[in-house]
């Protein structure tokens, strides 16, 4: 198949209850700084399509599996209510199925898909994210995500950690950083880990790029 058909579906899981509203400007800011970026890049663009979910007690998808290049204007998060864990990582196990057959049917190859998950606290008691998170990493379900985790403000770092599909993939903000620091910083991140991908993918490697976030801690070092 002709590469240009190789496609990496990417999903940026935003938290956006109550607690990020002093910082909610920070993560809009940086959505529009990442579709300039991406403007910029028409090679990798073009290997990517990206969909934004925001998460509270529910999720609400802003941008649904979109060809960074077509688009006129980026969503914006607004901050409301608490944080379900479970209902962001229900929503991408039914999304990632039907997006993998959409994107097949265009007959694209399509590579595992990338979460880039960010989250600034803990999940609500009782929330079922564990069961929730288990069935979107199955190892039984092929098309299961390569997921990022991202911890900032009152995030725990065992938490993180858990989210994450490898320990070098979850990071944590260290105690003490501003939170709007430390959002902007993640978005450069995401940004350039999503230029580097798709710039990987043009030419020929699958390899997801992941960027750091400068100032983070693997979440792993962490852990008491």
């Amino acid at each position: 198949m002709d590469s240009q058909a190789n496609i990496l579906p990417v999903y940026f899981v935003a938290d956006e209850s109550g607690s990020m509203a002093s910082v909610i400007d920070k993560l809009n800011t940086g959505l529009v700084s990442l579709h300039d970026a991406m403007l910029k890049e028409s090679q990798a663009a073009a290997k990517v399509r990206m969909t934004i979910l925001a998460f509270n007690d529910t999720t609400r998808c802003l941008m649904d599996l979109v060809d960074l290049r077509t688009l006129e204007m980026m969503p914006t998060l607004s901050p409301s209510g608490t944080t379900a864990y479970s209902a962001a990582f229900k929503d991408l196990r039914s999304r990632i199925e039907s997006d993998v057959d959409r994107l097949k049917q265009q007959e694209f190859q399509v590579h595992r898909p990338a979460v880039f998950f960010l989250t600034d606290g803990v999940p609500n008691d009782n929330d079922p994210w564990k069961a929730a998170l288990d069935e979107l990493r199955s190892s039984s379900w092929t098309r299961r995500p390569n997921v990022l985790a991202f911890g900032v403000g009152s995030a725990d770092a065992r938490v993180v950690t858990e989210i994450a599909s490898k320990p070098e993939f979850a990071f944590i903000s260290p105690d003490g950083t501003d939170t709007g620091d430390a959002i902007a910083k993640f978005m450069e991140s995401l940004t350039q880990s999503i230029v580097s991908s798709g710039q990987a993918l043009a030419s020929g490697n699958a390899q997801l790029q992941v960027e750091p976030p400068k100032g983070f801690s693997l979440a792993v070092d962490l852990l008491p």
